[in-house]
């Protein structure tokens, strides 16, 4: 079987090493980047769960993770978690390792298989009527300052300052009302900006985050002109509509693809029975969004999910940060419009 993956981030890198390491010929497809780390858009955070999906692939975790945290201070509220950050650059080329990547679209009609792992582009699949595409803005810096791990709401969105050890820091907005790069400037994060700047930006980029999670990102799959495609990642919606977490979900759909190799039918259903919690997040979106009010089911969505990264968000404070991004959500899109 001749089989080729488009996009060389992380899911599509994953998915080349367990097919390989399974003894599978694969062939890898992507678009030259033009930012400094190779990668876009780069997203260093991931949660506990990474380590056994590296370990899986046969690579140590432990040499890409850059810093642990204990706890992430959200709008100024302490909240405990397992959360990391890790060399996403460093741990996409050794999934790689010798694979030379192919610059440009695929040549499907010389694959039995193609996997879509384009990301946001869902380039080889058919494209979804209920897209939900979230614009983001990044930074990495190069920083002498101690900073913390930081998260600050932005109108159905989020900026967040990620310490990344030797490697600098993190920064970053992505928000459904309003400019991410002036919500970042305002918040004083970029040495630019700062009273006391103690650093530069290395590495700048923008992108876009699906939304839309899986139940609405179908079909996973088709018959191509020669042979199928099947989509992975973020292609295929697997990005939390609330956190934008999509390094694991990623990776964990490679794993479904393998178990369900030769039955799209059963591949489907295992997507939407894993990620069915990605459902309720994109209804609670969807709330932030309309004139809706907010309940108490809400909040206890994002309480359960966000025990996912090990994070202690109590029922109470659930409500009070979806209050929060309800009213930004609200201020952002009045000033827009004056």
């Amino acid at each position: 079987m001749k089989i080729a993956i488009a996009g060389a981030g992380t899911t599509g890198a994953y998915c080349y090493r367990l097919l390989k390491n399974k003894g599978f010929r694969v062939h890898v497809y992507d678009r030259k980047r033009k930012t400094a780390c190779g990668i876009n858009p780069c997203a260093w955070g991931t949660s506990g769960s990474f380590m056994g999906l590296a370990a899986a692939a046969g690579l140590n975790p432990e040499i890409y993770i850059l810093q642990r945290f204990e706890s992430v201070i959200m709008d100024d509220v302490p909240v405990k978690g397992n959360l990391m950050t890790f060399d996403k650059p460093a741990f996409i080329r050794d999934l790689l390792g010798d694979e030379g990547v192919k610059d440009g679209p695929v040549p499907t009609n010389q694959y039995d298989r193609v996997i879509d792992a384009t990301g946001v582009a869902r380039s080889y699949l058919p494209p979804l009527r209920n897209d939900l595409l979230l614009p983001a803005t990044q930074r990495r810096l190069e920083t002498e300052e101690r900073l913390e791990n930081r998260i600050k709401l932005a109108g159905v969105g989020y900026a967040w300052c990620f310490p990344l050890g030797r490697m600098g820091a993190h920064v970053g907005c992505g928000s459904l009302a309003g400019n991410p790069d002036r919500y970042l400037e305002k918040l004083g994060w970029l040495p630019e900006r700062s009273a006391n700047p103690h650093g530069k930006v290395l590495c700048a980029c923008k992108g876009r985050l699906r939304l839309t999670g899986p139940h609405d990102s179908q079909p996973f799959f088709m018959n191509g002109p020669s042979g199928s495609i099947w989509g992975v990642g973020e292609a295929i919606g697997c990005v939390a509509p609330l956190a934008g977490d999509g390094i694991v979900p990623g990776m964990r759909s490679v794993q479904l693809l393998l178990e369900h190799w030769e039955n799209p039918q059963h591949y489907t259903r295992a997507v939407l029975r894993e990620f069915e919690w990605m459902t309720r997040e994109r209804h609670v979106v969807d709330k932030l969004l309309a004139p809706s009010p907010l309940g108490l089911r809400d909040a206890w969505v994002l309480r359960k999910n966000s025990r996912r990264m090990a994070m202690q968000v109590g029922l109470k404070e659930a409500f009070r940060f979806l209050r929060a991004l309800k009213k930004k959500n609200t201020g952002d899109r009045r000033q827009n419009t004056e």
